[in-house]
């Protein structure tokens, strides 16, 4: 249990006398606050803040973060208000309160769109300042320390939270020992048999492993003394979640794991390390493939050092990290390795928080939980590559990336004309995996526009995210198109604002959207502005393009349908019998005069029963084609009698041009039948035509309309 002594011992050694008071005066008035409180375990609950703030103060935080430490559940949980620790701490230490105040009301046990939400608020808050994010790792900390006090299930939903959410967050700040001791502890917690038994195998072989690290502590400081190399050798054990997640990813047990212990030789500067590295390798074989140069090419979060695997003393294989001294800092504490924040809010590159900005980008412009969600998992779960645009630029993208992946990082706009890559000077496809050192050369067309099936193999959020927004811009257009069009049906200029606001509506795009995606359906459009029956409207004069035939019953222009609006495609067109409608709700339903575009064809099914001989098909090909039309589908079915059915799906401009196919089949020499296969039937002749009757119904209602309308306020119109 921590004591506030030994919190301002250690900000003493890189603080003020002014913070040691300061960090004082914040702990009674903590103590008091909590004073009637305890925590499942029993204890003060002044000792979880006092954990909380020695945590930050063993990162070296400014005393403004170490006292939002103390303070940062006195809002939440007692009396206090955020104008009493602004009062008595200042502006800087209430701002950090309120932000982890409103974290800390963040629950990830609901629906998951109330987790994502939540989410979206914390990485909004985070973004803002970075220090919030910093004590909620630490109360977080100190919680899965605390574990064992609550129920099994609390303790299993904390652990999932913490390895999906808070882990990775550490790992992107560069916390590495946060990160490390979450995942062990969530991992005993989550998979308890699997933990066990990475303790126990690592447990059988500590005595060895302890006498190998030894040996080679002492063998590498030997080495690096005779070159007059300064360095301090540390060797260490791989933490139990990373032993396990290697077992479950390599598909391989403990046995075969020959890196467990792992060595660190902090030097002095940057030079120092590639000087060590190449007496490493000339002492011991060093591994193909294993080397990694973090130092010229640091991860996101800013992580600098040299990694390489070398087969050791009795063929053991051990992995060795060379870094400078500011860089281990750096890879121990991440960014609060280097928080001077009292003293240059600027300290911290831009550069090593640009996920930040970027997973809030992507956070705002989400439209659904799954895919915020999917977005935060795929930007904080990532093990980089490193590749190089044309001119030698630098790029780091997730492992598993794909070019077009690489073009959105570039930019949009080349993600969105990508027509090609070159890669390494050789053409690839799309799909090919990128690799360490890959040079990449996106070839573009401002003709070219995004494939929905570049969603199946782009990896990145950004790029997933640009394509999603592209389609729904266009489905957006469309949509605004379609409506348009419905509303010159009914409409003469513009819509009054009372049928606006009676159709919840903020302007006539707003209308004319919903009126493209099926939101608002047009029955509903025309109950508002007239009072008479509107089932019998026929609509006419709707643009043919954003009209369509469905697939169940295959309806022509010339045929008697009715149409429904379908969010992004436009209306689609049924028999007015087609055995669909009866499954869907009928007041959606609109009678549709349907005219054929000019130079459009429209696919239809019909049958022909023939005689089975030779050149029969071809015949019935031939004559198809003399008659304009199109094959777009053919089925054969041998009947009995030497006949056969063939079951044809064509392509016609109208009902009129189907009429000429079918009359030149009849007259073909073999052919028994012909008739139009999908044809339910026809319905009755339409009852009301739209035109000047409809525009006359239109006007009629709405003087009805605003005189209803305005009733409520005693005026007429």
């Amino acid at each position: 249990m921590s004591r506030i002594f030994e919190v301002t011992e250690k900000v003493g050694r890189y603080g003020s006398k002014g913070d040691i008071e300061l960090l004082n005066r914040a702990y009674v008035f903590a103590a008091q606050a909590h004073a009637e409180q305890r925590r499942s375990s029993g204890e003060m609950y002044i000792t979880h803040p006092l954990a909380v703030a020695d945590i930050l103060a063993s990162l070296k935080l400014d005393v403004a973060t170490v006292a939002t430490g103390l303070l940062h559940d006195t809002v939440e949980d007692t009396h206090i208000g955020l104008d009493d620790i602004r009062e008595r701490f200042g502006e800087d230490i209430a701002k950090l309160v309120d932000g982890v105040t409103k974290i800390g009301k963040i629950h990830f046990n609901s629906s998951e769109h109330k987790q994502a939400e939540n989410f979206r608020k914390m990485i909004l808050a985070t973004a803002q300042d970075l220090r919030v994010l910093l004590v909620k790792l630490a109360d977080r900390m100190h919680n899965m320390r605390t574990l064992g006090f609550v129920s099994k299930e609390k303790a299993r939903r904390i652990s999932e939270e913490t390895i999906q959410i808070y882990a990775p967050l550490a790992h992107r700040l560069g916390i590495h020992w946060i990160k490390q001791e979450m995942e062990d502890i969530a991992f005993s917690y989550l998979d308890s048999e699997g933990y066990e038994l990475v303790k126990n195998k690592l447990k059988d072989k500590l005595e060895f492993l302890q006498q190998t690290q030894a040996n080679l502590e002492h063998l590498l400081q030997e080495a690096l003394s005779r070159q007059g190399l300064e360095a301090a050798v540390q060797g260490r054990m791989k933490h139990l979640y990373s032993l396990h997640q290697k077992m479950q990813r390599k598909h391989i047990d403990f046995e075969e794991i020959y890196d467990i212990v792992a060595f660190r030789l902090i030097v002095k500067d940057a030079a120092s390390c590639y000087q060590a590295l190449g007496l490493i390798h000339s002492l011991y074989r060093p591994v193909p493939g294993r080397f990694k140069d973090y130092i010229a090419l640091p991860k996101p979060n800013g992580y600098q050092s040299l990694h390489t695997s070398v087969i050791g003393p009795e063929h053991h294989r051990i992995e060795v990290q060379i870094r400078a001294e500011s860089m281990h800092r750096h890879a121990e504490d991440g960014v609060a390795a280097h928080w001077l924040y009292k003293d240059n809010a600027d300290a911290i590159g831009q550069n090593e928080f640009l996920w930040l900005s970027q997973l809030t980008e992507l956070l705002q412009e989400a439209q659904n939980p799954n895919e915020l969600m999917e977005n935060v998992r795929l930007d904080l779960f990532v093990q980089e590559v490193y590749v190089f645009s044309r001119d030698g630029d630098i790029y780091a993208l997730p492992r598993g990336a794909r070019p077009l992946d690489f073009a959105y990082a570039v930019h949009t706009d080349i993600g969105h004309h990508s027509i090609g890559v070159r890669i390494n000077g050789e053409m690839r496809d799309f799909r090919a995996r990128l690799h360490n050192g890959d040079q990449i050369e996106i070839l573009t067309s401002p003709d070219q526009e995004p494939s929905r099936q570049w969603l199946k193999y782009v990896k990145t959020p950004k790029a997933r995210q640009a394509i999603r927004q592209y389609y729904r811009r266009q489905e957006r257009e469309t949509s605004i198109h379609i409506g348009m069009g419905l509303l010159n049906e009914v409409l003469i200029g513009e819509p009054p604002i009372e049928l606006l606001k009676a159709l919840n509506c903020d302007s006539l795009e707003d209308l004319q959207e919903k009126l493209g995606k099926g939101d608002i359906s047009l029955d509903m459009l025309l109950k508002q502005l007239i009072d008479e029956d509107v089932s019998h409207v026929k609509l006419k004069s709707m643009r043919a393009r954003y009209m369509y035939g469905a697939n169940c019953c295959y309806p022509i222009p010339g045929d008697s349908v009715l149409g429904r609006v379908v969010a992004g495609k436009g209306m689609e067109l049924h028999y007015r019998d087609c055995k669909e409608l009866s499954s869907l709700n009928r007041y959606r339903w609109l009678e549709v005069d349907w005219k054929a575009d000019k130079g459009l064809l429209y696919a239809t099914g019909i049958e022909v029963r023939a005689e089975e001989r030779r050149g029969m098909l071809a015949q019935v090909s031939a004559c198809i084609a003399k008659a304009d039309a199109n094959i777009d589908d053919l089925k054969l079915d041998q009947r009995a009698g030497k006949m056969t059915v063939l079951r044809i799906l064509v392509s016609v401009h109208d009902r009129k041009h189907l009429a000429t196919v079918l009359k030149m089949l009849k007259a073909l020499d073999g052919v028994a039948t012909v008739k139009r296969q999908n044809q339910v039937g026809l319905g009755k002749n339409y009852t009301h035509g739209i035109g000047d009757v409809l525009r006359g119904m239109v006007n009629r209602g709405r003087r009805s309309f605003f005189k209803t309308k305005n009733k409520s306020k005693g005026k007429h119109s």
